[in-house]
Order: C-alpha cells, then structure tokens, then sequence
C-alpha cells in the first residue's frame, strides 16, 4: 500500500466519523447538513420498533427522538469496509417528562449502507440504515430487571448447562468406551476367526497328505501279496505231500 492510498484512508476514515457525529447528535443543522448532502431522497431506516422511507420522514424520527432524550447517544466504536459502516453505540434514554435522574443505557448497533451516485463516479451516499437492539442490551439497561438476568437467571441457566453438560460428557464418554471395548472384542473375534481357519487349513493339507500316504502304503502292500510264490523246504529232500485225488468206486464189482 503506497503513501497516498494511507492519506486517502485515513481521509475516508475521518469522514465517515465526521458524517456519524453530526448525523447523532442533536445539533439540528448539522443533522440536517448530513441528511440532504449524504443521503438518497429515497433513503430508508427501520428498527424493531418502525421503518420509513424518505429523508424527510428520517428527519422527523431523529427529531422525535431527540425531544424524547435529553442527551444524544454515545459512540463507542465505528468500522467502515468502503461500502458499510457499522456503529456501536449507547443510547441514554432519559425522557423530558420525567426526573433527569431516571436515565436508562441501551447498547444498540446501527448500520449504514452506501452506494455510488452513478456508475463509477467514486461518490457514496447512504441509502439505508437500520438500528437493531440488542435483547441483552435492553435487559441490560434496567435495573431491576438487570439485577435479576445478572445473578438470578444467569447463574441458574450457567448451573444447569454445566450440569447438563456434565452428564452428557459422562455419557459420550461411556459411550466411545462402549464403542472401543466392541471394537477390540471384534478385532479378537477376527483374529480368532483367522487363526482357526488357518489351522483347519493345516489340519485338511495333513488329512490329505495322511490319506494319500495311506492308499500309497496299502497299494504297496497289495502288490507284495500278488508277486509272492511258494518255496519248498530245502535239504530235507521231501516237501508237503501231495494231495491225492479222490479214487473214484466202481460199484460193479459188487453186483
């Protein structure tokens, strides 16, 4: 970023807080400076109470709501990204009609939006704006009812989350060691599984080997029993007598 692009940014950035200042403040000709020079005729505003468009029908509002208060809001912060400017602020809600020591402080957040006159001509005007309050903020800003969201709601809401928060933390946590003792019980199942396999696996390569070697053995042994012959005694000049075959009568000589 060169040296004039720094000078046109912090130019840019005064303005935009110049333009802020005197458009919440309650100098009326400044307020009205602002809204005819840097506002569309046809600008709008809401927030959760209204919405209206027309820069005059803005003034009216901001005159309305300078009667209503004694003093104007308070800016604490203000971002501008070259199209939107955001502002945080205060307001000190403290109506004319009642006592000058009953004033409320209500953090609120407005918001502008800026759009070019004409194509590329460089010029930004504002052409909506919207406030918005926040629920905290408005709680906040009373007393009793701050005293009540601080210690009492606060404080019962922060005990039951932690408690709530505590169970659930107990019952995630059962529950992943649930899910890791069944993920360790099936990864022994698994290797069980596999180990048994294995062994049914050697067991049937064993039965096959035994089985193959036992009709090998009995193949051999067949075999022997058809080649053998028989062998006479030797030395002993006789071997087995010799069976004789039946004689056969003749019943002839009998009749």
């Amino acid at each position: 970023m060169s040296v004039s692009d720094i000078h046109n940014e912090i130019s840019s950035s005064n303005i935009i807080k110049s333009i802020i200042e005197d458009l919440f403040s309650y100098n009326s000709i400044k307020r009205k400076r602002i809204l005819e020079y840097y506002f569309f005729q046809d600008a709008s505003i809401s927030s959760p109470l209204m919405s209206t468009d027309g820069v005059d029908n803005i003034q009216y509002i901001y005159t309305v709501w300078q009667t209503l208060n004694r003093s104007e809001p308070t800016i604490t912060n203000i971002v501008f990204d070259g199209h939107t400017a955001v502002i945080h602020l205060i307001h000190n809600l403290s109506p004319t009609i009642l006592p000058s020591f009953l004033k409320v402080q209500v953090p609120a957040i407005t918001t502008l939006h800026f759009r070019e006159t004409e194509c590329d001509s460089g010029l930004l005007k504002i052409y909506k704006q919207e406030d918005s309050w926040t629920l905290e903020g408005i709680l906040q800003s009373v007393p009793i009812i701050s005293f009540w969201y601080n210690n009492v709601l606060r404080v019962v809401m922060g005990k039951l989350m932690t408690t709530t928060g505590d169970i659930l933390d107990s019952a995630v946590n059962h529950a992943e060691r649930m899910s890791m003792q069944s993920r360790e019980i099936q990864q022994i199942g698994h290797e069980l599984a596999i180990e048994n396999l294995e062994k049914l696996e050697e067991y049937r390569s064993d039965l096959k080997v035994n089985y193959l070697e036992g009709i090998k053995n009995w193949q051999e042994c067949y075999n022997d029993e058809d080649n053998y012959t028989f062998t006479p005694i030797k030395g002993s000049g006789s071997g087995l007598p010799i069976e004789q075959p039946p004689r056969r009568i003749d019943y002839s000589d009998y009749e």
